[in-house]
């Protein structure tokens, strides 16, 4: 498959290194966009969308990637994501793979995380995407992460006919110790928190790690269990059924004597 790579790490850390070589090796067309510095955390944002703004790009080579075309935008993976798909560098991509991150990105907080941003905006171009996280330094395991992450692709390479958009979490551990693969559902609470607090000069962040207290068949859970988790995402779409009581209520409001000067639904 002819695969786009990104992070929210930036174009040159370990981890997305790590999983270009090893679908590299596994003799994928491996091209490598990503942004020029650290963006974690902006979800699935574009950055700046004003008419005429030029995104700075540079080119590079990498080590341990040989020819592989390496470009570093100045802008959260989203947006690269987007460019690549609309095929600003060459033929679109058959797939995406995001990562490998520092830190799962596991539970509802992935709203947050521009690592599973970027396979967000790959399916609304209508391309596949990948999502891949392991945990935080010094317990990181991106050679674990990066085989489990090569066999998922070579898996969804088989069934490319079908459009999916995939959240994987990976334990630290060696690939012979993982217990398994889990489908799983996002967790209320992630393996992580956020601390702010306010100090006199602005917001201080502490982050919190943890490894309990997680409801069973969620992905946190499975993580925390010694299995990869793997999460199906719908991406962006309405939920309608849960608009029914609200459109009700606000036909009946715009129906009435009292409201002037709206056009009623329907």
């Amino acid at each position: 498959m002819r695969v786009l790579v990104t992070n929210d790490d930036g174009y040159d850390a370990d981890g997305l290194i790590a999983v270009a070589s090893a679908l590299k090796a596994a003799g994928h067309d491996v091209v490598v966009g990503a942004p020029s510095s650290e963006r974690s955390g902006s979800g699935s944002s574009l950055g700046t969308i004003e008419d005429g703004a030029l995104i700075t790009m540079t080119e590079h080579r990498l080590p341990g990637l040989g020819d592989t075309p390496v470009f570093a935008l100045d802008c959260p993976p989203a947006l690269t994501v987007v460019a690549f798909c609309a095929g600003a560098f060459g033929p679109p991509p058959e797939l995406v793979v995001s990562g490998i991150n520092e830190g799962h990105n596991t539970g509802r907080s992935i709203l947050f995380s521009s690592t599973v941003g970027a396979v967000l905006a790959a399916r609304v171009a209508g391309v596949s995407g990948v999502a891949v996280s392991c945990g935080f330094a010094p317990h990181h395991r991106y050679d674990t992460a990066a085989a489990v992450t090569e066999r998922v692709v070579g898996w969804m390479a088989d069934a490319r006919a079908t459009r999916m958009t995939l959240n994987v979490n990976v334990p630290d551990v060696d690939f012979a110790d993982l217990r398994g693969i889990r489908v799983s559902a996002l967790a209320g609470r992630s393996m992580f928190t956020l601390r702010l607090s306010r100090t006199e000069n602005g917001l201080l962040i502490n982050r919190d790690e943890r490894q309990d207290g997680f409801r069973e068949g969620t992905d946190s859970a499975a993580v925390a269990d010694g299995y990869v988790s793997l999460s199906a995402l719908r991406g962006v779409g309405a939920d309608n059924d849960s608009l029914d009581d609200a459109e009700t209520a606000l036909r009946q409001a715009m129906t009435r004597d009292d409201v002037v000067g709206v056009a009623r639904l329907g």
